[in-house]
C-alpha cells in the first residue's frame, strides 16, 4: 500500500515538472473552466508549431487526475486534485522566495504584491522611455541593493529612492527627471489631465485629485497601524474616500436655527467674510443659508442636509406673497445646485408635509418683523406647507429644460400623508418621481418615537445615542465609512459558521480601530483650527457635536458571502435570507459592543462603495481563483453588491423585491436604500398610490423611483431612455444620466464598469 501511494505521489510530481504544465493549472485555477483553444492562446502557444507538444503536456495533467474534461460545457477545468497541487507549488515558492531573500512592495495602486524586479523596468519604459536594455540593467542593479536591506516591506517610494540615485550615479539625469514625483509620478498627473478632458471637469478635479492622491499615502504610511493599512490595501476592508481621512468628515447635518438666531455668526464660520447680522426677512435668511453650505463645502467631503427645511423656513414667509416666495426659492435653487461638485457630493434638503410631532412644541426662531411673542412651529404649518409647495414649483420650472439634480429633495412620509388630506402637495412633488426621479422618499410612517433622518446617500441618523433628537441628529455627522469585504471572510471559513463568525470579528475589529483614529483626527483638525466652520462655538461647544458624531461600518458583498458559505443567493430561499439576517445581527450586536466600550458612536449601513465594490472583487479573483469566488458582472466586469442584499440585475417583480429588501431595512441603523427603475412612463398619480403602498404594506424605509435620462445639449431638452441621438433634432450631443449608487452621475463620469454594462443594456 505504501508502494502505491508512493507510485501516485511520483507520478504527480512527474506531471507537474515541466513549466508549461503547472501554468496550464494555474491558468485553469484562476480563469475557470477555458477551451483548448483558449488555453493555447493563454500560454502563447503557436496552435500549429505548437500543437502536438501541448497536447502532451495537457494528456499528463489529465492522466493524473489534475484537470478533467467537461463534456457538457466542452472545456477543461482543474480537479480538486489539481487545486491542492497550485497551492503546494505556491507554498513552494513563497517559501524560496523568502529563502532567498525576497520580499513583499506596497506598492503606489495600493496593494501588496511580491517584489518583482520585472515591474521596475517596464516602469521605466513607459514612464521614463528608457530603452528595454537599459531598463533591464537599472532594474537588476536596484533589486541587488534593496536585497540586503534589513527591513520587513518595500515601499513603492522607498523603491523610487534607489532608482533615482542609481539613474543619478549612471548619468541617467534626464531619465530621472521624468520619474520626478509631486505626490504622484508624472505620468500619472499625465493620465489624470486626461481623465478630466473626457469627463469635462476643469482644473480642480486635477488638483484635487493630485491632493488626495498625497493624503492616501500619508495615511497608509503614517496614520494607520500596520494591520490596518495592510488590511485597507489587501482588501479586507476598504476606507472610504481616503483622499480626506486625515482632514474632514464626510456628512454634517445641520440646524438652521443657529443661523437664522444670530448664534452662529459668520465671523467665526470665515474670517474673510464681513459679519451678517441675523436674518430680518425671507431673503436673507435663503442668503445665509446658501451661504452656509459654502462656508461648509470645503470641510466637508461630501454631502450637507438641511433638515426641516420648510418648517425652518416657514416663519419667515409670513405676509410674503407667493411669486416673491418662489422667486427667492428659486434664485437658492440655483446657487446651491453647484456645492459639492468637485467631490461628487451635494446637499440634501429634507421636507415635511406637516409639522413633526417633535417640533410642534419647539419654539420658532423668527425674523423680528413678526413680533416679539414667542411662537412655536405647530404655528406655521400652513406656511411650511406653503413653503414646501413653492419650492416644488421652483424645483419642476428649473428642471423643465435639464433635471435639477441638486439640491436633493427628500419627502419625509409621515402617517398623515396617508390619510389623503395632503394629496394635492403630494402628488406635486411626485411630479418630479414620474418625470425626472429626482425625489426621495423617508417612510417615516412607522417611526417609533425614535427620530431619524436621511441624506439622499442613503445615509441614515437616528436619536439612539444621547436620546435626545436635536444632539444625536442635528450639528452631527458621519466620519467615515469602512466597508467590510464579506465574501473574503466567507472564503476562508470554507463553509465553516464558527470560522466564518471568529473571521467577521476580526475584520470588524480592524474597521472600528481605523474609525476610531478617524474620530481622534477630526478632534485634532478641529483644535488645530483647521475646520473653523466645524469647531464655531455655540455656547461653550463647538457647532459639529464630534463627540454624537458617527463612524459607519458598510457590508460590501452580503449576497456573494451567502452564496459562498451556503450555495444560496440570498434571493433564492428563506434559508439563505435567514442566515444572511443571523450574519447582520450578530454584526450589529458586536458593532453596540465596541460602540459602548469604545465611547465611540457607530452605525452599520447596508450602502458601501463603489471603488470598493470593483476593487475588492478584483483582488478575490486574482487572489481565490474564479474556480472559489462568487461575482456580479461575470469575468469581464467582476463586481459585488453593494447597494442591496440582492444583484442589480435580477428579474423579479416588485413585490418580490420589496418581501426581500424589507427585512434587511430595519438591521442597518447607519443607511440602506432601494432603487425602484421606471421602465416605462408612469404618471405622478400611479406613482403617490405606488408610495403609499410601499409605506403601508413594507418595511421599505428609504427608496427612489429611477429612470434613465438622455439630456441633449443643442435642444436643451431632456427624454427618457438611452438614446444615441436626440429624436427631435437628431444630433448625437447627448448626455445620459443614471444612478451609479443613490445619486444621479452623467455616464461618463460612472467608473463602475459593472453597473454601466448593466444601464447600456437597460
Amino acid at each position: 500500500m505504501s508502494r502505491k501511494k508512493s507510485k501516485i505521489s511520483a507520478d504527480i510530481f512527474d506531471a507537474v515538472s515541466a513549466p508549461t504544465r503547472i501554468q496550464t493549472l494555474r491558468l485553469l485555477a484562476t480563469r475557470g473552466p477555458l477551451t483548448y483553444s483558449e488555453i493555447m492562446e493563454m500560454l502563447n502557444f503557436e496552435p500549429t508549431k505548437d500543437a502536438g507538444k501541448f497536447v502532451y503536456h495537457l494528456k499528463n495533467l489529465i492522466n493524473v487526475g489534475l484537470v478533467s474534461f467537461d463534456k457538457s460545457i466542452k472545456k477543461y477545468k482543474i480537479t480538486d486534485l489539481g487545486l491542492m497541487v497550485v497551492n503546494f507549488s505556491q507554498d513552494l515558492e513563497e517559501y524560496a522566495l523568502k529563502k532567498a531573500g525576497k520580499m513583499l512592495v506596497r506598492t503606489s495602486r495600493y496593494t501588496i504584491e511580491e517584489f518583482d524586479r520585472s515591474r521596475i523596468a517596464e516602469s521605466l519604459m513607459e514612464e521614463a522611455g528608457l530603452p528595454q536594455d537599459l531598463a533591464n540593467k537599472i532594474s537588476s542593479e536596484v533589486e541587488e541593493r534593496l536585497l540586503k536591506l534589513p527591513i520587513r516591506y518595500l515601499t513603492a517610494p522607498l523603491i523610487r529612492e534607489f532608482v533615482n540615485a542609481i539613474l543619478v550615479e549612471s548619468g541617467l539625469e534626464d531619465y530621472r527627471h521624468k520619474l520626478t514625483r509631486l505626490g504622484m509620478p508624472v505620468h500619472d498627473v499625465k493620465k489624470t489631465v486626461e481623465e478630466a478632458s473626457q469627463k469635462h471637469f476643469n482644473v480642480n478635479f486635477i488638483r484635487s485629485k493630485a491632493g488626495r492622491r498625497v493624503i492616501t499615502e500619508y495615511m497608509l504610511l503614517n496614520n494607520l497601524p500596520r494591520e490596518v493599512a495592510d488590511a485597507h490595501l489587501s482588501g479586507q476592508i476598504h476606507i472610504h474616500n481616503p483622499g480626506f481621512w486625515v482632514l474632514t468628515p464626510s456628512t454634517i447635518y445641520h440646524d438652521l436655527r443657529m443661523l437664522f438666531s444670530g448664534t452662529l455668526k459668520t465671523q467665526h464660520v470665515n474670517p474673510y467674510v464681513t459679519p451678517v447680522s441675523p436674518p430680518k426677512n425671507l431673503v436673507d435668511a435663503v442668503m445665509l443659508t446658501s451661504l452656509l453650505t459654502k462656508f461648509f463645502e470645503g470641510e466637508i467631503s461630501e454631502e450637507q442636509k438641511l433638515d426641516y427645511f420648510n418648517v425652518f423656513l416657514a416663519p419667515f414667509v409670513v405676509k410674503r406673497t407667493d411669486e416673491e416666495v418662489k422667486r427667492i426659492l428659486k434664485n437658492f435653487l440655483v446657487g446651491v445646485n453647484p456645492i459639492g461638485f468637485e467631490n461628487l457630493g451635494g446637499v440634501s434638503l429634507s421636507v415635511e408635509v406637516t409639522v413633526p410631532q417633535h417640533l410642534k412644541k419647539v419654539v420658532a426662531v423668527k425674523p423680528e418683523e413678526t413680533g416679539k411673542e414667542k411662537n412655536c412651529y405647530e404655528d406655521y404649518e400652513e406656511e411650511a406647507r406653503k413653503v414646501l409647495s413653492l419650492l416644488l414649483d421652483a424645483f419642476l420650472e428649473l428642471s423643465n429644460k435639464k433635471p435639477l439634480f441638486n439640491p436633493r429633495i427628500i419627502l419625509n412620509f409621515r402617517p398623515d400623508c396617508l390619510t389623503g388630506k395632503y394629496d394635492e402637495i403630494l402628488l406635486k412633488a411626485h411630479k418630479l418621481a414620474s418625470a425626472y426621479g429626482t425625489l426621495f422618499i423617508a417612510n417615516l410612517t412607522r417611526e417609533s418615537e425614535t427620530v431619524s433622518s436621511y441624506m439622499a446617500n442613503g445615509e441614515k441618523v437616528e436619536a439612539n445615542w444621547s436620546k435626545d433628537w436635536e444632539i444625536d441628529t442635528l450639528r452631527v455627522g458621519n466620519l467615515n465609512k469602512v466597508s467590510l469585504n464579506l465574501p473574503r471572510v466567507a472564503y476562508e471559513a470554507k463553509k465553516d459558521d464558527e470560522k466564518l463568525f471568529e473571521g467577521l470579528d476580526k475584520t470588524l475589529e480592524l474597521a472600528v480601530r481605523a474609525l476610531e483614529i478617524k474620530s481622534m483626527e477630526i478632534g485634532e483638525r478641529m483644535r488645530q483650527g483647521l475646520l473653523p466652520n466645524l469647531s464655531s462655538q455655540i455656547k461653550n461647544e463647538s457647532y459639529f457635536r464630534l463627540n454624537h458624531s458617527f463612524g459607519t461600518i458598510s457590508i460590501l458583498g452580503l449576497n456573494e458571502a451567502v452564496k459562498s458559505h451556503l450555495g444560496y443567493e440570498v434571493y433564492e430561499d428563506l434559508m439563505p435570507q435567514h442566515f444572511a439576517i443571523k450574519l447582520l445581527e450578530h454584526l450589529t450586536n458586536r458593532v453596540e459592543s465596541f460602540s459602548k466600550k469604545l465611547g465611540l458612536r457607530l452605525s452599520v449601513s447596508q450602502i458601501s462603495d463603489v471603488e470598493a465594490s470593483q476593487k475588492l472583487a478584483e483582488y478575490d479573483v486574482e487572489k481565490y481563483g474564479w474556480s472559489t469566488v462568487y461575482v456580479q458582472g461575470g469575468k469581464e466586469h467582476p463586481y459585488y453588491t453593494f447597494i442591496t442584499p440582492i444583484p442589480d440585475d435580477l428579474e423579479i417583480s416588485l413585490d418580490e423585491k420589496f418581501r426581500i429588501e424589507e427585512k434587511f431595512h430595519p438591521l442597518f441603523n447607519g443607511g440602506h436604500f432601494t432603487q425602484i427603475q421606471l421602465e416605462d412612463e408612469v404618471s405622478a398619480e400611479k406613482l403617490l398610490k405606488q408610495t403609499k403602498r410601499i409605506c403601508e404594506e413594507y418595511g421599505i424605509e428609504f427608496f427612489a423611483y429611477s429612470h434613465i435620462l438622455s439630456y441633449c445639449g443643442y435642444c436643451q431638452k431632456t427624454f427618457r431612455g438611452y438614446l444615441k441621438k436626440c429624436p427631435e433634432c437628431g444630433l448625437a450631443d447627448i448626455t445620459i444620466y443614471g444612478r451609479e449608487a443613490t445619486n444621479y452621475l452623467p455616464l461618463v463620469w460612472w467608473t463602475h464598469k459593472g453597473r454601466k454594462s448593466l444601464l447600456k443594456k437597460a
